[in-house]
Parts: C-alpha cells; sequence; structure tokens
C-alpha cells in the first residue's frame, strides 16, 4: 500500500529515477563550468514537469507551497524589488534578472515537491549527490596534491581534472588550486548539506559522508577561496549557536569560546593564505590580507552611488553601468565595479534600493527564524542544515559572486529544496542508508 509520500504513477518511476539521478548530479557538474551545471538541471526540469503532469499530488504539494506563509514572504520580497524596474537604467535587463530568478525559486520548489513526494526518489538523489560531490573532491585533491607534493606533478594525477574543465594546453601545479576555485564556492554550500546527510545515515555510510565533507573542506582551502571559508566559519558559528541555545545557558559559555577560536583560526589561515596584487588601500583597520585593496575600492565607489539614489536605487543587475563604475584604478588596471561590487547587501541597496532591500531582509531573516525556532522546537538535523546552508551561502556572499549570477543561485535554491524534502533527522537504523 503506498504512503501519503509515495504515490508515484507506474508511467513515471523511469522518469523520477532520471530526473533524480540528473539532480544529484547537477552541483556536482559545476566542476567541469556554469554551462554544465545549468544543462543538467534543465534536464531535471523537464523530467520534474513531466512528472508534475501526470502526477497530481506533485501538483497539489507546489501549489500549497507557493501559497504558503513562505511563498506569500518571498512573493511580497520580489514585489519590492520589482518597484524599481520601469525606472532602472536598463528596464529590460532588470526584468530579466528579476524574472528568472523567480523562476528558478519556483523550478526548485517544483523539484522539492517531487524528492518529498516519493521515498526512493529522494534517496536515489541523496545518493547520486554524495557520490558526485565525492568524485569531485577526490579529483580536486589528486591535481592539488601534485602542487604540494611535486614529484606527482605528471598527466597521471592532473588529467582527470584536465578532462572534466576540458583544459588542454600545457598546465603548472598551481593550475589545479586555481581552476577549482568557482567551484569551491558550491562546495562550500554543500558542506553543511553533506553534514546533514551524514548525520541520517548510520555505520560506515555516516562516516563515509563526514569523509565527503572533510574532504571538500580541505579543498576549499587549497583553492584559496577566502570568501567560501568566511562563509564555513559563518556556518560553524551559526549552527553551533542553535545548539547551544537549545541545550541551555551553560553552552553559552562554551559557544563562546568556540567563537572565538573558530574565527581567530580562519582570520590567521586567510591572512597566511596568497593574496591578490594590492594597490593603495582605503580602509586602514582591514588588512588587504583579510579584504583584497580592490573590493575596499568597489566596496567605496558603491556605497557613495548607493546615498545618491537611497529609495529605488538604478535597477536590477546594472549596477556596473553607474557612470564611473568602468573607470579603472590607478595602480590596479581594474576596474572600479568590474561587473558587481562584490558584496551582495552593497548590490542589492544599489540597485533596489531600500524599498526593495528591506521586504528582502525581512524575507531572509523570517526564513532563517523559521529554522532557528523548528530547531529548538524538534531538535531536527534539517532545520541545522538549511540554517547553515543560509550562513554559508549569505556570508560568503558579502564578498564574491553577483547576487544574481544564475549558477550561483541555482545552487543554492537546490540544495535548500534538497534538505527541505526530508527525511526526517530521526529514523530507524536501515541496511540500505
Amino acid at each position: 500500500m503506498k504512503t501519503a509520500e509515495n504515490q508515484r504513477s507506474p508511467d513515471t518511476e523511469w522518469l523520477r529515477s532520471l530526473g533524480a539521478v540528473l539532480l544529484g548530479l547537477t552541483i556536482p557538474a559545476m566542476l567541469s563550468g556554469r554551462a554544465v551545471l545549468q544543462t543538467f538541471v534543465g534536464l531535471a526540469l523537464i523530467t520534474a514537469i513531466v512528472i508534475a503532469v501526470r502526477e497530481p499530488r506533485v501538483r497539489g504539494v507546489l501549489w500549497h507551497t507557493l501559497r504558503s506563509r513562505a511563498g506569500l514572504v518571498i512573493f511580497v520580497a520580489f514585489v519590492g524589488m520589482a518597484v524599481n524596474i520601469p525606472g532602472s537604467l536598463d528596464p529590460l535587463r532588470s526584468f530579466e534578472g528579476w524574472g528568472r530568478t523567480l523562476i528558478y525559486i519556483v523550478g526548485c520548489a517544483l523539484f522539492w515537491a517531487v524528492l518529498q513526494t516519493d521515498d526512493r526518489t529522494r534517496k536515489y538523489c541523496h545518493r547520486t549527490f554524495i557520490g558526485g560531490m565525492a568524485f569531485a573532491a577526490v579529483v580536486i585533491l589528486l591535481a592539488q596534491e601534485s602542487l604540494v607534493i611535486p614529484e606527482l606533478f605528471d598527466q597521471h594525477f592532473i588529467l582527470p581534472l584536465r578532462i572534466l574543465k576540458n583544459v588542454w594546453v600545457p598546465v603548472n601545479g598551481a593550475w589545479g588550486n586555481t581552476a577549482p576555485k568557482a567551484f569551491a564556492a558550491v562546495a562550500a554550500c554543500c558542506v553543511p548539506v553533506l553534514f546533514w546527510l551524514g548525520s541520517i545515515r548510520h555505520g560506515w555510510a555516516r562516516w563515509a559522508v563526514f569523509g565527503v565533507a572533510t574532504m571538500s573542506v580541505v579543498f576549499i582551502i587549497g583553492t584559496v577561496n577566502k570568501s567560501a571559508l568566511a562563509g564555513i566559519l559563518a556556518a560553524v558559528l551559526v549552527v553551533t549557536f542553535a545548539v547551544a541555545i537549545r541545550n541551555g545557558r551553560g553552552w553559552l559559555f562554551g559557544w563562546a569560546a568556540l567563537a572565538l577560536g573558530a574565527t581567530a583560526s580562519v582570520l590567521l589561515l586567510v591572512y597566511e593564505l596568497p593574496d591578490e596584487p594590492s594597490s593603495v588601500p582605503v580602509w586602514d583597520w582591514i588588512p588587504p590580507e583579510i579584504v583584497d585593496t580592490h573590493r575596499q575600492q568597489i566596496w567605496t565607489f558603491t556605497a557613495g552611488k548607493i546615498s545618491e539614489a537611497p529609495w529605488t536605487g538604478y535597477g536590477i543587475n546594472v549596477i556596473n553601468r553607474l557612470p564611473g563604475a568602468n573607470d579603472v584604478i590607478p595602480g590596479y588596471h581594474a576596474e572600479k565595479i568590474p561587473s558587481h561590487p562584490h558584496n551582495w547587501v552593497l548590490e542589492v541597496l544599489g540597485e533596489t534600493g531600500l524599498v526593495g532591500f528591506v521586504p528582502m531582509l525581512f524575507a531572509l531573516a523570517w526564513l532563517a527564524g523559521r529554522q532557528f525556532l523548528r530547531y529548538l522546537r524538534f531538535g531536527e538535523g534539517a532545520p541545522l542544515a538549511q540554517l547553515g546552508l543560509m550562513a554559508v551561502f549569505w556570508a560568503s556572499s558579502l564578498f564574491n559572486f553577483s547576487i544574481w549570477s544564475s549558477w550561483w543561485l541555482i545552487s543554492y535554491f537546490l540544495l535548500t529544496a534538497l534538505v527541505g524534502a526530508g527525511p526526517p533527522a530521526v529514523s530507524p537504523p536501515r541496511r540500505d542508508a
């Protein structure tokens, strides 16, 4: 007899299996590039749409989700961000950025509905995701070891990464560290999800998944992706704070010591890792080893432009078209805003103003608060994973890519759907877990 969460149609069984594999491989596919990730997620979306057409329950779950309080809060935030589209520097570009982001959210809500309505599909997706991340970690670590141990640097150790990156020109040992830098940002978002997936398994499977998460942290450090490290630190602080709050006042002192030690350790690591060339510092109180001077220049210029249009901004995804944005910084040979401000707060404030930023900030606070309260009430691992994922994404987005980047948003929304679909943190031991 089929349960309420296991009502698939016989004619969609193969589609569900295919969709689960495609969905599980989407994030690991980012190692080969953004186009490959978008191809996988596009194919997975086609399978999800066909499943939704054939299975009324999937459509019902999706519709219920879109009409929920979370859906309403997100909708209000998008209304706020849409206010300035008519007055944008490029209304068509702004509408495109706004519209596709909304489509990504709805699409990942559909993925969530497909996964949530069938245990088998969800399990296939989780296993494929774990296997893909394990494969990616091994490939990257092999390439990085070629630099650490020069005698290992030959075509045998670095070839798998070159094949995945479609790079056939001669490379040196450092290439293994720099090539996966963008993937390292996505992998940082995967770390709390992997630890959660390990926590709901038993025996050797649990420790195997924990091992994949640990290997991911190791290769992230090797890529010298400082924004990803900032995200991981934020996740550690947020998750351990939630655990401390739930376990009583006495735990808060331990959390304070952990927070101080973790912050100092990450700052020291970031300080010691290689830096970009520096120019004239903007802020003497921030060492350029922590925040490079180019970012300081970008943030200073962007903040000045925000003060000139604080209410509705200049339009979504157009801030690099402001007058003076393409001027070259003396001594740096780089533009004041090369493509985006490398900080989601400044980007959203500058492009949507307070009218768009405040509803978005409220939506994020409401969603995070809901997960926090759910963890305090039930003690489940999924809310902790969601909090960790939010911490990694939004903290690292203070330093890295444009918040409107498709691959970056798809990765975040997809991981959110993967965790949100379950299963519950507490489950009886299973031989096939």
